[in-house]
């Protein structure tokens, strides 16, 4: 018989597997490749994160290149690889102003859900993409627990929504009432945050504005963490009921 851990101690037994980069601190380490790049990812891939994976391959689109994609390989803060793969078409270049959700939110969102569904996992697998037509990016990530896949998740990059839940293995215990397993934000979807909010804009030239290019890695997360800002006082908001200002 086969000695079961809780998955955060497992996590004490597996220390190498913790130092994984966030997708935000992969990004970073793009942009500061080529700024120019941040506004042509296409689609992020992480294997085995346990929380967050060793490695980040980041698709970007690149007209000139063999395919029309360029590859890179993100491993503990620096570009180890770089490829052109041919024959795998992808989707759009996604909207980094529409993502508020990095990878390490993501594993807490996903291991919520696991634990109320009573479905076990070791790692997980991500992949961050445009939405269907070019919306807002979405998370999509696969539980494993050895050789078998456990589950699978669609996860709204903007504002945290679980879209989509499948188990694959029954889940252990008594079943609850599905009503009590959804995601409150299911049931009552937040408006997104103004963008003309005083607050959070700047006068002095330096930053770019909403739907505006990006001028530089600083300027990327600059717009990030206002954004990431502005969805905490919301949700702080819809759950307290206080009006914004308060």
């Amino acid at each position: 018989m086969r000695l079961r851990l809780p998955f955060t101690l497992a996590l004490l037994f597996s220390l190498p597997a913790l130092a994984g980069d966030s997708a935000y601190t992969a990004l970073r380490v793009l942009g500061r490749q080529d700024k120019d790049m941040l506004n042509r990812v296409v689609e992020m891939r992480g294997l085995s994160g346990a929380p967050q994976p060793d490695a980040w391959k980041i698709s970007v689109d690149e007209p000139r290149a063999r395919g029309g994609i360029r590859e890179y390989e993100i491993r503990r803060g620096k570009i180890v690889s770089e490829r052109t793969p041919i024959g795998r078409p992808l989707g759009a270049a996604m909207n980094f102003n529409q993502l508020n959700l990095d990878s390490e939110g993501v594993f807490t969102l996903a291991n919520q859900e696991a634990q109320k569904a009573a479905v076990a996992f070791d790692r997980m697998d991500y992949l961050l993409k445009a939405g269907t037509g070019g919306g807002a990016p979405v998370w999509d990530v696969q539980l494993l627990e050895g050789r078998e896949n456990t589950g699978r998740m669609t996860i709204a990059a903007d504002s945290g929504t679980v879209l989509q839940r499948q188990f694959t293995r029954a889940p252990r215990g008594p079943r609850r009432d599905p009503e009590f397993d959804r995601d409150p934000l299911d049931r009552r979807p937040l408006p997104p945050p103004p963008e003309d909010d005083a607050r959070w804009q700047q006068s002095d030239g330096r930053w770019s504005q909403p739907g505006e290019s990006f001028r530089g890695i600083d300027d990327f997360f600059h717009r990030l963490t206002q954004r990431a800002e502005r969805r905490s006082e919301k949700l702080k908001n819809f759950f307290t009921g206080e009006s914004p200002g308060r």
